[in-house]
């Protein structure tokens, strides 16, 4: 009897492979959006289960099928199925083409095309699906070509009895595109992607654990007294032994445990605790230090860079004329001297600011360094 449909896979797996795929194709639309220049929108799926021969991709044709295998993390393949008017856009943007009124052939460069936006998309996706799971995931590069006859592609990745699993995705381009594909993937890489997540893998299962969980107090029970001649009798007590019970005992209520008196209240008087400061209180200037300080503070300094240094004869010197190259002692890419009033204070790099150039401090001579400088 074949499987029903309900037993492929459980709703908390279904919902879970939707809010997986979301998260990974969702954050794979920004590195198709900075491909293409347009805002690209990825949204809203639909997790169906369905045999081969249920899956209908009539209303996509002519459709284009991209292939992407996966090499590591994951064990299988995904199939995307996209209309071949939205692959147009897509390659048309890419090329900055417009294939609005020309035929679209699959030729070397639309192929290439595609399977550059499709490692994109796909290399984004498996990145974030990595870090989703928890695991590393690499693709194969994506493998494009043309559906020419639906029965035959169905027939080549899938058997007609073979359960697969079909996410419907829809796709948004800017104001250009706003239509729909298909990612496909057999059920056991589908159960695969949500192995990590220990959900149960059909209903029943969790209608048995539900059924043990509800016999678990009915099996363990207490073990039943042995009987009373295998028992070995235990010494009483002299107190026990030379005050017997009387008869009527076993009729009496048990006695109640003597009260106790609650314990008196306690006043504490718990106080945070002091720590002494070991930071050097900074001095208190008066007003007058305060202006000579103001003051100070507002004197301007000179600040140069030097990118380097050289000497030359007075004879090289005036040699000098439009195109003389002088090499200085250092080499490409160090860093620079800052000198404050002709006194080295710092290195740093040299950037450009706003078409200004500029530098950025990278290392500041202490004290002691700049007074053996003096």
């Amino acid at each position: 009897m074949e499987p029903k449909q309900e037993k492929l896979l459980s709703d908390m797996e279904i919902d879970a492979i939707g809010e997986i795929l979301n998260i990974s194709l969702g954050s794979s639309a920004t590195s198709v959006s900075e491909l293409l220049g347009q805002p690209v929108n990825i949204t809203t799926p639909e997790v169906r289960l369905m045999k081969t021969s249920e899956f209908d991709i009539k209303t996509y044709e002519p459709a284009i099928a991209v292939e992407i295998n996966y090499v590591q993390g994951l064990s299988g393949k995904n199939l995307l199925i996209l209309k071949e008017s939205d692959v147009k856009v897509i390659v048309g943007l890419l090329l900055q083409t417009d294939f609005s009124k020309q035929e679209f052939v699959m030729d070397e460069m639309n192929v290439g095309a595609i399977c550059e936006v499709m490692n994109q998309m796909m290399g984004a996706a498996a990145t974030a699906l990595s870090q989703f799971l928890n695991r590393s995931i690499n693709i194969s590069p994506p493998n494009s070509f043309q559906i020419d006859n639906s029965e035959q592609f169905k027939a080549k990745y899938f058997e007609d009895s073979e359960n697969i699993c079909a996410v419907y995705f829809n796709l948004m381009i800017g104001d250009i595109v706003n239509s729909e594909f298909i990612n496909v993937m057999p059920i056991p890489l589908a159960k695969e992607l949500v192995s990590n997540f220990g959900l149960s893998s059909a209903p029943e299962d969790a209608a048995a654990a539900q059924t043990a969980q509800t016999e678990t107090p009915a099996a363990v029970e207490a073990p039943e007294p042995a009987p009373q001649a295998a028992q070995a009798p235990a010494p009483a007590p002299v107190a026990q032994a030379a005050q017997p019970a009387p008869a009527e005992s076993q009729f009496q209520q048990p006695q109640q445990p003597a009260q106790q008196t609650p314990p008196l209240p306690v006043d504490l008087n718990i106080k945070s605790a002091v720590y002494p400061s070991f930071d050097e209180q900074e001095p208190t200037l008066t007003k007058g230090e305060t202006n000579n300080l103001n003051m100070i503070m507002s004197v301007p300094l000179q600040v140069t860079v030097e990118i380097g240094r050289t000497s030359k004869k007075i004879k090289d010197i005036l040699d000098f004329s439009t195109g003389t190259i002088v090499e200085l002692d250092k080499q490409a890419g160090s860093q620079v001297d800052v000198y404050v009033n002709g006194q080295a204070i710092a290195k740093g790099n040299v950037v450009v600011v706003d078409d200004f150039y500029g530098v950025r401090i990278t290392e500041v001579i202490n004290s002691d360094e700049i007074m053996k400088l003096v």
